[in-house]
C-alpha cells in the first residue's frame, strides 16, 4: 500500500503537469512540420545489376565461355570495389553533364535544378583558381544579368551575349526546351552555380555513391545515388551502370586482341617452317627420285618421335615461360590487370602466390585512397609485394633452369638416338628426318590455328555476361528527411523533454503540498490529513476519523495540551479547533 502510495505521489506532478507536456509536444510537433518545409529534400535512385556466373553463364554464352581463355571466377567484393573505382566513374562522366551545378536561391534555401534550370550556360577560358567557386546569377527582364564571383567582382551582360570577367567567359542562353515543357516556368530570379573541376567532382561522386550485395551468396549488386534533383540521382545510377558493363566489355576485349597478335606472330612463324619443311620433301623425292620408303625399326623411329614430340613441348615450354617472366616483369605495377599464359607455371602454389599479390594490390589501391605511399601501412603492403615479386621471379628462373636441363639432357637422347640410325641407307634416314619435322610444324601449326579460332571469336563477342535487371527510375517521394519519422520523434521529445521541465520545477519549487514532503521536510510525525471539506456528512466523517487518530496516539491523555495555528491568517486553524472539539466529547473526554 506504502508502495502504491508512493507511486501515486512521484505520478502526481506528472498528471498536474499534462497540459504543459501537450503544448510543448505541439510546438515541437509545429518545429518539425516548419523544419520540413525549409530542408532540402533527397531522392535516391537504385540500379541491380546480375553479375555474369563463371560456372554456369547465361542462355547462349557458353560458346563464348568455352572459348574465353581468360574466364575466371567472379569475386563479387572485387566488382564492389570495380564499380566504385575512379575507372569506371571517370567513364561514365565522360556521358553525363555535370560541370555545372546551378541552384534557385530562396529566402530560407536553395534548390538544385539540374534538367529544370531555365538557362543553359557554356563556358570559355576558366581560371583554375575558380572552379569548385561559388558564382551568383541574378536574372532581371528575361535577359540582364549580374553576375557576382570570386572576391566579390561583379559583371553585367544579357542573355545570348558573350560575357567576360576576370576568370572566365560566359554565355547565357535560353533553355526554350524546357520552356515548351513548362510555360509558367519563371526565368527572372537569384540563382547560383559552381564549375565543378573533375577531381572535385569525383571525389563527391565516390562518396556519394553506394554500391552493395544484396547477399553474399547471390551474385547480384545494388547500385544506389541520393540527391537533391531526383532527374540527377537516376542518370548518375543508370550512366554508372552502363559504364562499368562497356568497360568490361572492353577488357574482355583488349585481353582476347592481345593473344590474338601473339598468335597471329606464331602463325607465321611456323607457317615459313612448314613451307620450308614441305619444300625440302619434295625437292629430296625429285632429287633422289623417291616414292616411296619402307619403314625399318618401326620400335625405334616410334620412340624417336615422341622425344622429338616431348623436346619440342619443353621447347614451347621455355619460350612461354620466358613470355610469362618478360610479361610479369613489365607489369608487375598493375598484376591486378595482368592475365599471363600460365603453360608452364600453373601449380597451386603459384595460382595462390598470383592471387595473393592481385590481393595485396587491390588493398594498396584501397589504402592510398586514404593514406600517402609513406605511410606506414602502404609501406607493409609494399614490402609484401616486393616480397612475393622475389619469390615468384626466382620461382619462374628455377622453373626455366629446370626445364633447360631436361630439353639439353633429351636433346642429348635424340642425337644418340639418331647416330643409330647411321647404319641405315641415307634416303631412308633422311626421308624419315623431313617426315618428322614436317609432322611437327604440322601439329603445331594445327594446334596454334585452333587457339587462333578461340580468342578470335572472344575478341568478337561484343555482349557482357553482366545484366542490368532493373534500372533507375526517377524518384517521386525523397528518402529523407522522412516527414513521419520526423514528427514522431519530435513529438517524443517535446513530451520527455516536457515531462524533465515538469519534474524539474517540481523538484526545485519549495512548495509543501502533500504528507510526503512534510514528513521529508521535518522529523515531527503526521497525526493525520484534512481533505477539502464539501458537505457536513463529509465534515463529520473527517473530524470523527481525526479524533479518532488523537486518541489511539494518545494525545488526548488528562493534562494535554493540542496548539492549532499556521503561517498566515485565514487558513482553518478555527474551523479544525471547532471540529475536534465538537467530536472529543463522543470519546468519553471533556
Amino acid at each position: 500500500m506504502n508502495d502504491f502510495k508512493q507511486t501515486l505521489n512521484m505520478l502526481r506532478p506528472f498528471y498536474r503537469g499534462l497540459p504543459i507536456i501537450a503544448v510543448v509536444m505541439f510546438l515541437s510537433v509545429a518545429a518539425a512540420k516548419k523544419y520540413l518545409n525549409y530542408t532540402t529534400p533527397m531522392y535516391e535512385s537504385v540500379v541491380h545489376i546480375k553479375l555474369a556466373d563463371a560456372q554456369v553463364g547465361i542462355p547462349h554464352s557458353n560458346l563464348y565461355r568455352d572459348f574465353d581463355v581468360f574466364a575466371s571466377a567472379n569475386k563479387i567484393g572485387a566488382e564492389v570495389e570495380m564499380l566504385k573505382s575512379q575507372v569506371v566513374i571517370e567513364k561514365a562522366l565522360e556521358h553525363i553533364d555535370l560541370t555545372q551545378t546551378v541552384y534557385r536561391v530562396g529566402e530560407m534555401n536553395k534548390t538544385e535544378l539540374y534538367s529544370d534550370c531555365p538557362f543553359k550556360m557554356k563556358t570559355r577560358y576558366i581560371d583554375p583558381k575558380v572552379m569548385d567557386s561559388v558564382f551568383s546569377v541574378v536574372i532581371s527582364n528575361d535577359s540582364n544579368l549580374v553576375i557576382t564571383g570570386p572576391k566579390g567582382i561583379k559583371v553585367s551582360g544579357k542573355i545570348n551575349f558573350p560575357i567576360m570577367t576576370p576568370f572566365v567567359e560566359f554565355y547565357f542562353f535560353k533553355n526554350d526546351s524546357l520552356f515548351l515543357k513548362k510555360p509558367k516556368l519563371l526565368l527572372n530570379d537569384k540563382y547560383e552555380f559552381v564549375l565543378n573541376s573533375p577531381k572535385v567532382l569525383l571525389k563527391q561522386i565516390e562518396e556519394k555513391i553506394d554500391v552493395v550485395t544484396l547477399d553474399k551468396e547471390v551474385p547480384i549488386l545494388r547500385i544506389a545515388f541520393k540527391s537533391a534533383s531526383a532527374v540527377k540521382s537516376a542518370d548518375i545510377v543508370n550512366t554508372l551502370a552502363e559504364a562499368y558493363i562497356k568497360d568490361y566489355v572492353e577488357e574482355r576485349y583488349t585481353a582476347a586482341d592481345t593473344t590474338v597478335n601473339f598468335l597471329n606472330r606464331e602463325l607465321k612463324n611456323y607457317n615459313e617452317k612448314l613451307s620450308i619443311s614441305e619444300e625440302e620433301i619434295e625437292t629430296f623425292k625429285k632429287k633422289n627420285n623417291v616414292v616411296n620408303i619402307k619403314q625399318e625399326t618401326e620400335t625405334d623411329l616410334r620412340k624417336l618421335s615422341e622425344l622429338r614430340n616431348h623436346l619440342s613441348g619443353l621447347q614451347m615450354d621455355l619460350v612461354a615461360i620466358d613470355s610469362l617472366d618478360k610479361y610479369i616483369t613489365s607489369g608487375k605495377d598493375a598484376f591486378k590487370d595482368l592475365a599471363p599464359n600460365f603453360q608452364t607455371f600453373n601449380d597451386l602454389l603459384s595460382t595462390e602466390l598470383i592471387k595473393k599479390i592481385k590481393q595485396l594490390q587491390a588493398d594498396r589501391l584501397d589504402l592510398l585512397l586514404k593514406y600517402t605511399k609513406e605511410n606506414e601501412k602502404v609501406k607493409v603492403v609494399d614490402d609484401k609485394l616486393n616480397e612475393l615479386y622475389s619469390y615468384l621471379q626466382e620461382s619462374i628462373k628455377n622453373t626455366r633452369q629446370n626445364l633447360q636441363f631436361k630439353y639439353d639432357d633429351l636433346k642429348k637422347t635424340i642425337q644418340e638416338s639418331e647416330e643409330a640410325f647411321a647404319t641405315y641407307p641415307y634416303k631412308d634416314r633422311k626421308m624419315t628426318i623431313l617426315d618428322r619435322n614436317f609432322s611437327l610444324n604440322d601439329q603445331i601449326y594445327r594446334f596454334l590455328r585452333e587457339k587462333q579460332t578461340d580468342a578470335e571469336i572472344a575478341r568478337s563477342a561484343s555482349i557482357s555476361f553482366h545484366r542490368i535487371i532493373s534500372k533507375g527510375e526517377i524518384p517521386t517521394k525523397p528518402v529523407s528527411p522522412n516527414p513521419g519519422l520526423l514528427k514522431v520523434v519530435a513529438g517524443f521529445l517535446g513530451f520527455l523533454f516536457g515531462t524533465l521541465f515538469i519534474y524539474l520545477v517540481h523538484f526545485l519549487k519549495g512548495r509543501v503540498d502533500n504528507a510526503t514532503n512534510v514528513e521529508k521536510s521535518t522529523d515531527i510525525p503526521i497525526i493525520g490529513g484534512i481533505p477539502k471539506i464539501k458537505s457536513q456528512t463529509k465534515y463529520k466523517e473527517v473530524f470523527k476519523k481525526l479524533s479518532i487518530d488523537l486518541e489511539l496516539k494518545k494525545y488526548l491523555e488528562k493534562g494535554s495540551v493540542i496548539a492549532i495555528n499556521s503561517f498566515d491568517r485565514n487558513e482553518g486553524k478555527r474551523k479544525i479547533a471547532i471540529g475536534i472539539a465538537k467530536f472529543i466529547p463522543s470519546l468519553g473526554k471533556k
